[in-house]
């Protein structure tokens, strides 16, 4: 076989997430799950931290719950974050009784609803990004 009959396809950098959540357990266990499912992904455990770091790496999904310890709902922190970062697909955790249930995200992402299993989130994030399935 000659060197010019190999086709090299091009490599696709996974996308980056950050989960935004202060309960470390649950962050740790979304943020592993994406992990294994092949994405490059970012912690942060409030708003602010969140800001940080969305002002100094791009990122392709932020995944935040909706009111994350810190200033700013996470509704207020995810559409300021849309406004200056594009595109960046957004998803929003609620749980029941914290008022979102007339909550309107329109064009700002997606809302999942607590308790979730990692497994959802990592189902939303791959058909948001449209991203390929894990082996």
């Amino acid at each position: 076989m000659s060197a010019a009959s190999v086709t090299v396809l091009p490599r696709r950098t996974p996308p980056t997430i950050l989960v935004v959540e202060d309960d470390v357990r649950v962050r740790c266990l979304v943020s592993d799950e994406l992990r294994d499912s092949g994405f490059k992904v970012l912690e942060a455990g409030s708003a602010g931290e969140a800001m940080t770091v969305l002002g100094a790496v791009r990122v392709d999904l932020l995944f935040m719950a909706l009111d994350p310890q810190g200033s700013g709902s996470g509704v207020e922190t995810a559409r300021r974050v849309g406004a200056q970062q594009k595109p960046m697909r957004i998803i929003v955790a609620s749980a029941d009784g914290d008022g979102s249930g007339d909550l309107d995200l329109g064009d700002l992402g997606l809302l999942i609803r607590k308790p979730y299993r990692a497994s959802q989130v990592v189902d939303l994030v791959i058909s948001s990004l449209n991203w390929p399935e894990p082996p």
